[in-house]
């Protein structure tokens, strides 16, 4: 997705970011999952395998999400399409994702195709802060992850302008946590720039801009006790085969996968909120 570091006019597939989503995809489907987001464990004592912490992150923004068949689902930043497939096959929902990296978009047709899901699930090259569709094209829309890689105030008022009056939408993301932490501002300067994240904003922000592009009801849960573990499993996977991924990536891969290893103190929040119904007031 366009980034304040790259002018939407230029060819979002040739941009840092969708450079940046094909080198840490290839590490993701290597060393985590084809879910290229969080897993989502229920205690500190939980031991579910990682795919399992992963599918049930996916079952809890399904129903967080709330659609049902004949809807249709925006998703933006679709990796390959593991949480999309998952949706439509629990809802009969259909779902549309968009992402620049061409590789995603092509290896999510070919998997929506291998599943029988093609008539429900469909992939297209877009960016998400200059989207093709007409105004209330979609019933709902959900960003896992995404935001990262997003202008997050534009995107938010690109996904309101495609939604229908009352449409649905699920997000998570990551916050400036709230707690003293232990990481070093260089730390964390190196992370958001090796990662093309734009910022890590305040809850306060986030809130604002989600209302200022016109949602109501927002509601903002922060589950970072149930995700924290990913970052040390994501760690530890790249251990396992870092030989072979620096030989596969390169120089430029490396620096990738050091990031990757290295996380930083963050709040993960699970937000959903709508917009208003046709003719209703927003507050």
């Amino acid at each position: 997705m366009t980034t304040d570091r790259a002018p939407a006019e230029s060819d979002p597939a040739e941009s840092d970011v969708a450079i940046l989503q094909e080198v840490a995809g290839r590490i993701l489907s290597r060393t985590w999952g084809d879910n290229f987001h969080s897993g989502y464990w229920e205690s500190d004592d939980d031991i579910s395998p990682n795919e399992i912490a992963q599918w049930r992150m996916n079952d809890v923004m399904i129903k967080k999400l709330g659609v049902s068949r004949g809807q249709r689902v925006l998703d933006v930043g679709a990796g390959v399409g593991a949480p999309a497939f998952q949706l439509a096959e629990q809802t009969g929902a259909t779902v549309v994702g968009v992402a620049i990296t061409r590789s995603h978009v092509e290896e999510m047709r070919r998997r929506a195709r291998q599943r029988g899901l093609d008539h429900l699930v469909s992939a297209e090259l877009v960016d998400a802060l200059a989207m093709p569709y007409p105004d209330d094209s979609f019933d709902a829309a959900w960003v896992v992850e995404s935001f990262i890689n997003i202008d997050r105030a534009p995107g938010l008022r690109a996904i309101a302008r495609v939604l229908k009056p009352g449409g649905r939408l699920l997000f998570t993301d990551v916050l400036q946590p709230t707690r003293p932490v232990a990481d070093t501002d260089e730390a964390r300067a190196e992370m958001l720039d090796t990662m093309e994240m734009g910022q890590l904003p305040t809850r306060e922000q986030y809130l604002r801009w989600v209302r200022d592009a016109g949602f109501v009801d927002v509601e903002m849960i922060d589950i970072t006790a149930h995700t924290r573990s990913t970052g040390e499993r994501i760690a530890a996977g790249i251990r396992e085969h870092y030989d072979t991924l620096v030989a596969e990536l390169g120089p430029e891969g490396a620096e990738i996968l050091e990031q990757m290893m290295t996380s930083i103190e963050v709040e993960y929040v699970l937000t959903t909120a709508r917009l208003p119904e046709a003719g209703a007031a927003s507050s």
